[in-house]
């Protein structure tokens, strides 16, 4: 019987719909972190809802969650007063002066205002890890809503150059699609980026959630969009194994603009790669499972993901453009392990008594 892949995305919190797409073609589920007192984006129907959901892995009181409400209601509006505090407080000196200067960055927002210190009982690395984690979602909305205003004006200006052309020349309109189309493509590119979370900061602050996680050991994959998180994984994998991971295979997967068609798209995708996707994530789970990799279960594993891609090839036909996932196998250390390296968990994780693989899938 072929086991389920099951995925948790990183380090991103609450993440668009159309993010989480061409995961869903290959995982048979796919979860991500929420933070405290949000709503999660919603799958189509109730059954979709079940392969793909957000859930908050730390339980708050019904007053620390409040007070995270408040908190970040107040943050609305001074994201680049907190962040610059943020960026001038990494070189104030060693350690996490960035972190643990927080909450006081907060309070100074406040104007004056008498502020509501968490509880000497609260753990204020989590407080920390959910205001930054916060913050880098006001910066993902706000390049989007930047990103929309730019595809706005890019179709004016398309309407406006038919309109200059004038009638005689609209007969070709395959042209003029097309044209439209670079418009757009180049609004989107050039969409001005806003301040960012330094890489190794917001992962952190994700790991605070992942190592307080009850069901993370249900987790043999983790994917992201970002390729910093695989390179700092990657540091960090060397610093604890002496080694650096390994690369298993490239997949070309077929995307579309975000739309209702999406669980059409997937339900076909996974009917028509039925028996090569089994395959494939059947050997990617016992990777997983063993604590290191043979050249026989790479061959193999790659010999599946050609079958895979042989199996795409049609929807990649009629797809606008295409997403490459590339999967990263961190041998003899688990998921947990590197996270815990990251946070600087003095804990010890605690130990299975079997060698894992942690697992890493990147798209772009």
């Amino acid at each position: 019987m072929t086991q389920s892949l099951i995925a948790l995305f990183s380090p991103e919190t609450s993440p668009q719909p159309a993010v989480l797409q061409p995961f869903r073609l290959l995982c048979d589920a796919l979860f991500f972190y929420a933070l405290p007192g949000q709503d999660t984006p919603q799958a189509g129907n109730d059954d979709q809802q079940e392969l793909w959901s957000g859930y908050t892995p730390v339980r708050l009181s019904a007053e620390d969650q409040s007070r995270f409400l408040s908190l970040a209601h107040e943050l609305k509006g001074n994201e680049a007063e907190f962040h610059g505090g943020l960026l001038a407080s990494l070189s104030a000196g060693h350690g996490d002066r960035d972190e643990a200067s927080v909450g006081s960055l907060i309070s100074s927002l406040r104007s004056g205002t008498k502020s509501v210190q968490p509880k000497e009982t609260t753990d204020e690395g989590l407080w920390q890890a959910m205001l930054i984690l916060k913050l880098a979602e006001m910066f993902q909305e706000e390049e989007r809503e930047i990103t929309q205003g730019f595809m706005a004006v890019s179709g004016k200006e398309a309407e406006l150059f038919a309109a200059i052309r004038g009638e005689e020349e609209t007969e070709d309109g395959e042209g003029d699609e097309e044209e439209e189309q670079t418009l757009r493509e180049l609004a989107a590119t050039t969409a001005p980026s806003g301040p960012t979370l330094n890489m190794t900061r917001l992962a952190r602050a994700w790991g605070h959630f992942f190592l307080r996680d009850a069901r993370a050991a249900e987790f043999p994959l983790l994917v992201t969009t970002q390729e910093e998180l695989q390179g700092l994984l990657a540091d960090t994998c060397e610093a604890l194994t002496g080694r650096l991971p390994r690369q298993l295979v490239s997949l070309a997967l077929p995307t579309q603009p975000e739309s209702s068609e999406h669980a059409a798209l997937i339900e076909k995708f996974k009917t028509a790669t039925e028996a090569a996707g089994g395959q494939f994530n059947r050997l990617l789970l016992e990777v997983a499972a063993s604590g290191t990799l043979s050249t026989e279960q790479l061959t193999e594993l790659q010999g599946a993901g050609n079958d895979l891609s042989r199996g795409a090839l049609p929807f990649l036909k009629n797809s606008p453009n295409e997403k490459v996932m590339r999967f990263y196998a961190y041998e003899g250390v688990s998921l947990m392990d590197l996270f815990a390296r990251i946070c600087n968990n003095r804990a010890p994780v605690a130990a299975s008594g079997q060698a894992t693989t942690g697992l890493l899938a990147v798209l772009s």
